[in-house]
């Protein structure tokens, strides 16, 4: 859907039995170990805490709480996506405990599918981000921390519907979460199921040839997920982790409902992502060994229909097709304790992307990618003041196997392979102002492969492919405070500047025809700002975003990010068990096309909830999504969601 705003509401509180959020073998951060204590160089992070408080279950609206993110909606796709300081996904690649799991063919993934009822926390690297990560973080990374069981026992129950105007039940959602610690070793246990039938559209929505207004047409989305972890841990310093998580999503595209483009009808009968991965530390003096191995799958069918009936399938090249991809992986580590000021890491990362596809009545057509990674970073922190991060990256993309299949003649043939390569380079520099706060700033050289689409798609006949495209390059240069401004108040500031190069962007053959070539060229300068504190039991919290992107290669318009973006809240402890929650949403306008003809008006959507906690720890909540049943949308012709109510409940077992 445009907006999930079932995915918005199913959040209870607060969890009461908290998960473990101290350092996991999922992490992969920039960190200096100086006589204070760890510290983060050029990241930050989202909790458990927050993302229940503000009720995101998806990943996409949790990562829009973060200043500098700005939520976006491939509308014709019902794909939700995120662009971080102007980055789309395929430049910001999305990990789950350090193992990558976009998609092979284009390096996207739709966000909301992924659900945060099992995760501890999101960090959020923009700009400068760990050389370990690997490849194609051309604008930052965003790591899924999953739980880790901190006692004996620990668990909790959760549940919501959600309810229309009129009353009526548009959905339903459960999840539970269950884990125990034993000292050596550990089990955690997640599983989620929701369900959506459709949303409601705003009233003031003018009804239209491909949608009458009431419950948004096509609507529907179902998932579900499991996650499982057992761990061992010997003694302080060796861990041992197995995890297996399996997704099953099913989802419609809501047609589009404006002017200018033309409506699609397509559901997906199945979008399924399944990974099984190893992680495990083991030290050896003042070397800690490092291991990621995984096999990650993603499997999904495209059901295209000739009309709003969704009775008759297309036929020809717009047939039923398949996906059936699959992705191996392996990082070696070491970490180096060269002295108690300074750390040396050096890693390999090797990963190999199938992605095999078909049209319903043809052939498996399969394209073979591998991408290896050699890395070093040094941390070293001088006094109780000055820390210094500096990281160096080779990186090398292959093309193994690439077909195309020929319809006129019903064979295979095989596209040219290449290989291209990219050195990546970064430094960061903090300095603490004593307990009060610190003042960062950083430079790095990023880069990102092409991917499978970007090279060898014809796009539904509109394109030729370009199989010698090269790596996309960007300059990041980052000033920062972050601090104590008053005793319940914290402040943050950041400037950044970016350069992008080699940008890969569609450029015109004919009238009809077009090809993807490296010749983009974008610069953005913001600002970004982030207050939070209290008075008393009322708890305030507010971050902007002021953002410009200037396209350098030519008059297209640059898509899906607003100038502006505030997201703010306020969370009252009214006591005796009560508390009251309002968050207001707000963005400025924004294009959907690059030729400026699908524009995003500006809007502003607020939120509220109450909630109450029973002496033995159970919460219920109630609350309004879309308090003032605005109109708005992330995608010209795409309405989001107007006003829904919701119940939920969470509960430590």
């Amino acid at each position: 859907m445009a907006v999930s705003l079932f995915s918005t509401v199913f959040m209870a509180g607060a969890a009461l039995a908290a998960p473990d959020d101290g350092a996991t073998l999922g992490e992969i951060q920039v960190t200096v170990v100086g006589k204070k204590g760890p510290s983060v160089i050029g990241g930050g992070s989202i909790g458990i805490d927050e993302i229940r408080q503000q009720d995101r279950a998806n990943v996409g609206e949790a990562l829009n709480l973060a200043a500098g993110v700005s939520l976006s909606k491939v509308g014709g796709r019902n794909e939700q996506m995120i662009y971080l300081r102007g980055f789309d996904l395929r430049q910001v690649p999305i990990y789950v405990d350090g193992i990558p799991v976009y998609v092979p063919y284009d390096g996207y993934v739709d966000l909301a599918r992924f659900s945060t009822f099992d995760l501890a926390r999101i960090d959020i690297a923009k700009g400068f981000s760990s050389s370990l990560y690997g490849a194609n973080t051309l604008g930052g990374a965003i790591n899924l921390i999953s739980r880790r069981p901190a006692k004996a026992l620990e668990g909790e129950l959760g549940g919501a519907l959600l309810f229309s105007n009129k009353g009526g039940i548009l959905g339903q959602q459960i999840y539970a979460n269950a884990g125990t610690n034993r000292g050596d070793w550990y089990l955690q246990a997640g599983a989620s199921y929701s369900n959506q039938d459709n949303y409601p559209l705003p009233s003031s929505f003018v009804a239209g040839k491909a949608e009458d207004g009431g419950g948004r047409d096509n609507s529907t989305q179902h998932d579900h997920k499991i996650n499982l972890k057992f761990g061992y841990t010997p003694n302080a310093g060796d861990e041992y982790v197995l995890n297996y998580i399996n997704q099953h999503g099913v989802k419609d595209v809501p047609p589009y409902t404006g002017k200018i483009a033309t409506a699609r009808y397509w559901q997906w009968p199945y979008w399924d992502k399944e990974s099984l991965y190893f992680l495990s530390k083991t030290r050896f003096g003042e070397h800690t060994l490092k291991l990621r191995a995984y096999y990650d799958t993603f499997k999904n069918s495209l059901s295209q229909y000739t009309d709003g009936s969704y009775s008759v399938l297309a036929t020809g090249g717009s047939a039923p097709s398949y996906y059936d991809d699959f992705t191996t992986g392996l990082s070696i580590q070491d970490d180096i304790r060269l002295s108690a000021d300074n750390q040396l890491q050096l890693a390999f990362n090797s990963k190999t992307d199938v992605h095999r596809e078909h049209v319903l009545a043809q052939p498996v057509q399969t394209d073979r990618d591998r991408t290896q990674v050699l890395a070093i970073e040094d941390t070293h922190s001088f006094g109780e003041r000055w820390s210094l991060a500096t990281g160096l990256s080779y990186q090398r993309a292959s093309v193994l196997a690439a077909q195309n299949y020929v319809a006129a003649s019903r064979t295979m043939s095989d596209f040219p392979t290449d290989s291209t390569s990219a050195v990546n380079g970064q430094i960061g520099l903090n300095y603490a102002l004593g307990d009060a706060g610190a003042v960062h700033a950083s430079v790095a050289r990023k880069s990102r492969f092409a991917t499978i689409k970007d090279r060898y798609s014809f796009r539904m006949g509109t394109a030729i492919p370009n199989p010698g495209l090269r790596a996309e390059k960007a300059n990041h240069v980052e000033l920062g405070y972050s601090g104590r401004v008053l005793p319940q108040w914290t402040l943050g500031a950041t400037l950044f500047h970016s350069e992008i190069s080699n940008l890969i962007q569609s450029t015109a053959i004919s009238s009809s025809v077009s090809q993807q070539q490296n010749v983009g060229k974008v610069v953005v300068d913001g600002l970004e700002t982030e207050l939070r504190g209290g008075a008393g039991k009322v708890e305030l919290g507010a971050n902007y975003t002021l953002m410009n992107r200037s396209n350098r290669s030519n008059a297209n318009r640059l898509i899906d990010t607003p100038r502006h973006k505030l997201f703010g809240y306020v969370n009252w402890k009214a006591g005796d068990g009560w508390t009251l929650n309002g968050s207001v949403d707000a963005n400025s306008q924004r294009y959907s096309s690059s030729n400026g003809l699908q524009v995003v008006s500006g809007f502003a959507v607020a939120n509220a909830k109450a909630g109450y906690r029973f002496a033995n720890g159970l919460q219920v909540e109630a609350g309004v999504r879309n308090l003032f049943d605005r109109l708005y949308a992330y995608s010209e012709g795409f309405p989001e969601a107007g006003r829904s109510c919701f119940v939920q409940f969470n509960r430590a077992l």
